[in-house]
């Protein structure tokens, strides 16, 4: 069978499965819900409540939001927001360090459930919990499917986890950053960063810019300051959940790195407060045109070889 039509059929019926799950308004969220709520407070509790980074600690350890923009200002002028937000991206570095500890798949798994439950089982951390099963799934089975069409049916099952992420503009923003991830592996692997870095502000701009209108700079700032985020103060928070004697360099990093980010002086011109349902249908729109542009791609490539 032509694997196009397996796409589709495989589509369909996470289609009808979706459609189901939100006539019966069932939610496997609504049912773990409570246990990820007390995880998460159990997560913000273990931290030193006396520090002065506590706001980022909490962010980028617990994924408690920013209680308000006093505290996220600089991050969002910068465009690192992101990096404070508990995302795949975060899980994934979690996993390669477990990795170096030579653990099987089914403990860092086990581990990263327990995770994200103590990140309340955000819409994010959901989807890739579900890549990693999938993944795991396919590669013991040596099931090999395009990358365009595992995202695909991650997404579909992420939002057959909880029917009411359908809004879910950090689930469409996940998604779509999943998507170029895949883009920049697989066709632009001999691009610099500066061209990866360039297509992320590109492709997310139309989204970004509801909220806030960005700088060009960002791009650079991504560039310099993302791996100190995630490869030093991401691994230095969670030693702190664990170790809080860790806490003053965790506070002397971020110190610093909020005096840099003052002496740039970035404007921050706020846009609106709340994604309208503008946005939320520009967003599948997207994402839908991705998934068609990138199957097709897909096709012609495997008829030229």
């Amino acid at each position: 069978m032509n694997f196009a039509y397996v796409c589709m059929i495989l589509f369909s019926l996470l289609i009808i499965l979706l459609l189901a799950f939100s006539l019966i308004r069932f939610s496997a969220n609504e049912i773990l819900a409570p246990v990820a709520k007390k995880a998460h407070l159990l997560c913000v509790q273990q931290l030193p409540a006396d520090s002065t980074a506590i706001a980022e600690l909490k962010a980028l350890v617990c994924a408690e939001n920013f209680s308000g923009l006093h505290e996220s200002q600089y991050y969002i002028t910068s465009g690192l927001i992101h990096l404070f937000v508990v995302s795949g991206a975060h899980i994934l570095l979690i996993e390669k360090l477990l990795l170096k500890f030579s653990l099987h798949r089914i403990s860092i798994f086990t581990i990263l459930i327990i995770y994200g439950f103590a990140c309340g089982l955000s819409a994010p951390i959901v989807r890739c919990l579900i890549a990693f099963s999938l993944s795991s799934y396919l590669k013991n089975k040596h099931i090999y499917w395009p990358p365009h069409f595992k995202l695909l049916i991650v997404g579909s099952l992420t939002l057959s986890f909880n029917y009411h992420w359908i809004t879910s503009l950090s689930l469409q923003m996940s998604w779509i950053a999943s998507f170029l991830v895949v883009l920049g592996t697989h066709f632009y692997k001999e691009n610099s960063i500066l061209f990866k870095q360039s297509l992320f502000f590109i492709t997310l701009l139309p989204s970004i810019i509801y909220f806030q209108i960005p700088s060009p700079i960002v791009i650079i700032l991504n560039i310099l300051l993302a791996p100190i985020l995630e490869f030093i103060l991401f691994p230095l928070g969670l030693l702190v959940l664990f170790f809080n004697f860790l806490n003053p360099f965790f506070e002397s990093i971020i110190y610093l790195f909020k005096i840099l980010l003052q002496h740039l002086e970035l404007d921050y011109q706020i846009q609106i407060a709340e994604p309208s349902s503008q946005l939320i249908y520009y967003n599948w729109s997207l994402i839908l045109i991705l998934h068609a542009l990138f199957h097709l791609i897909y096709i012609n490539k495997k008829r030229s070889t």
